[in-house]
């Protein structure tokens, strides 16, 4: 069992491709807290913890298959410079993956559930049937394993997306994080921020995983938007168009920058710096609302955000509410462009624009 109890939540096969050696035993990092470029770090040692995803070892040696299919596809990635169907049915289960198994996702994930415990127990704290029913406090193993439960639910959902390789031949390459299957959404950032709460089945989504500091894997909203470039499934990029995907990256991030090598260093670092205001300290936070006292004639009911001593209180009952905070991106990829006549549905409600085409 010691041999596997240094448990990687970026795959070690990830983390060559970004290698500083010929002998992929080191990448180049730079610290964001300390603003420190650390050169040579081992990769035995990145992105890892140990035990992280429990001492049995099912879930850890679950992932070792999809870190393989990780490596066979991108090896043929670099060989052919393209991607054919089954590969990109590939890359978007590997997004799915690695952003459900990242250490931010799953610390923000147990940091969620247990401020809607806590928010749930306000003002019941000596209700033992209610202590009874929320049970124990969920940790790492249990976290991760819900979400693989029901990863093939999530892949459903974004199995519309279409799916393009990124070429990068500029002298900037892509760098990648502890975090680095990201998200976003221009369409709700740039014009319906009232819909900010949105999920994988939301209009407008796009993804991204760096792949190699020459390669990219990106998908998105195929009724939003259009890439400027695109060549079937593959995209050219130029230096603009890595700076802004670097830089969301970046906004994801957690502790760990991996830079890529043989590359100017200092001017990757500067260009993320330039991003930093806009890098929350999460991306989500747990709300509480109370009935309001004058309600209407209807059947809806109307609610308003209030304070802790205010939800423990009502007598009108109440609503715990989840919100996403996402990094405002101050710059987006530039040839992601939304389309003059972009289609969606707009639910008009908490769900929010629904993507077309997507089983959500």
């Amino acid at each position: 069992m010691a041999e596997k109890k240094n448990q990687h939540f970026v795959p070690k096969v990830h983390l060559r491709y970004f290698a500083a050696d010929e002998q992929k035993r080191q990448i180049n990092l730079w610290l964001p807290k300390q603003d420190k470029v650390v050169f040579g770090a081992s990769i035995r040692d990145q992105c890892s913890k140990s035990y992280f995803y429990g001492k049995d070892l099912k879930i850890e040696n679950f992932l070792s298959s999809p870190e393989a299919l990780f490596g066979r596809t991108v090896d043929q990635l670099i060989e052919q410079k393209g991607a054919v169907n089954e590969e990109q049915e590939s890359l978007l289960f590997l997004w799915l993956l690695q952003h459900m198994r990242a250490e931010r996702t799953i610390a923000e994930h147990l940091l969620m559930m247990s401020a809607m415990r806590d928010k749930v127990a306000l003002g019941q704290e000596n209700n033992d049937e209610l202590q009874d029913w929320l049970g124990s406090p969920m940790g790492v193993q249990d976290a991760m394993q819900m979400t693989l439960d029901n990863a093939k639910e999530y892949f459903d959902i974004i199995s519309d997306l279409r799916c393009v390789l990124l070429i990068n031949e500029t002298k900037t390459g892509f760098v990648m994080s502890d975090c680095p299957a990201v998200s976003s959404n221009k369409l709700i950032l740039m014009r319906y921020m009232k819909y900010r709460n949105w999920g994988l089945g939301s209009a407008g989504v796009y993804m991204y995983l760096p792949l190699t500091p020459q390669l990219g894997f990106f998908a998105f909203d195929r009724h939003v938007y259009e890439l400027a470039g695109r060549n079937g499934n593959i995209c050219k990029l130029n230096s603009m168009d890595v700076v802004a995907l670097n830089q969301l990256v970046y906004l994801f991030s957690n502790k760990v920058m991996v830079l890529p090598p043989n590359c100017e260093t200092n001017d990757i670092v500067e260009h993320l710096k330039k991003v930093c205001p806009a890098k929350p300290e999460s991306t989500m936070r747990v709300n509480v609302a109370v009935a309001d006292l004058d309600q209407g004639q209807d059947e809806s009911r109307s609610f308003s955000v209030a304070s802790d001593e205010e939800f423990a209180s009502s007598p009108n009952g109440g609503l715990i509410h989840l919100e996403s905070i996402p990094p405002a991106v101050p710059r987006h990829f530039p040839k992601l462009r939304i389309k003059q006549n972009c289609r969606f549905v707009d639910t008009r409600s908490g769900a929010g624009l629904k993507r077309m085409g997507s089983r959500f």
